[in-house]
């Protein structure tokens, strides 16, 4: 990508006088994968605490929890230089300083002067959507996938089950994940349509929908990390 900036201050200037107005997180990495710049939603979603001065400071020496990743940011930031071309991951982490792990898209542009001369890669961060089988069969905005949901009738151990149900995996194969009987996952299936009032997956699924159910992704299926998509 071209700019007519010759220096990354020249760059950084411009680049945040825009960023700055955004609500979703914005940054900037030097050619050395050092940070020179992150808007007020950035902050938040790294959990980097106000008063922290960020300004060439690499992934590794942040105050922060997802530190622990650096060595795949910085990959990330190479792969974007190499490619000369947007690079995009999904990073699993405890974004915000939550305690609970959440999958985000991150993405990663590389910037480079008039010379050709690489000067490091803007990147962003977004929630990672969720889209099922229902999406294309009821067509609507792709909704945000989460790991934490209460819901009045479903415990969380029923929610799990929910997840493998609308992701189409038979009863069968349930209870070979769960090491129970085929008759124990059917009963329990039985009783997720009699809470809800359903006789049927095709019931069941609809239901899930109007009620946001099919957003859940059971944390225990997470590990922290990047992976390159």
């Amino acid at each position: 990508m071209d700019s007519p900036y010759r220096s990354v201050d020249d760059f950084i200037a411009a680049f945040a006088t825009t960023m700055d107005l955004l609500p979703t997180p914005w940054g900037f990495k030097d050619a050395a994968s050092q940070h020179l710049y992150m808007n007020a939603a950035a902050r938040l979603y790294t959990a980097t605490p106000k008063n922290y001065s960020l300004e060439g400071k690499k992934d590794n020496e942040f105050p922060t929890s997802w530190s622990d990743c650096a060595d795949e940011f910085c990959e990330h930031d190479e792969r974007a230089k190499a490619l000369r071309n947007r690079v995009a991951v999904i990073e699993t982490h405890y974004w915000y300083g939550k305690n609970y792990l959440t999958p985000f898209v991150s993405e990663k542009f590389p910037v480079f002067n008039c010379d050709g001369k690489f000067l490091g890669c803007i990147w962003n961060a977004r929630p990672m959507d969720c889209v099922t089988a229902l999406t294309f069969i009821h067509p609507q905005k792709a909704s945000v996938l989460t790991t934490q949901l209460e819901h009045s009738l479903f415990t969380p151990a029923e929610l799990d089950i929910i997840f493998l149900l609308l992701r189409r995996f038979s009863a069968k194969e349930i209870a070979r994940i769960y090491s129970l009987s085929v008759k124990t996952i059917g009963n329990r299936i039985a009783t997720l349509y009699q809470k809800a009032g359903v006789h049927s997956l095709q019931q069941f699924e609809q239901y899930c929908r109007a009620e946001s159910l099919e957003n859940y992704l059971p944390e225990k299926l997470l590990s922290k990390g990047v992976a390159f998509i």
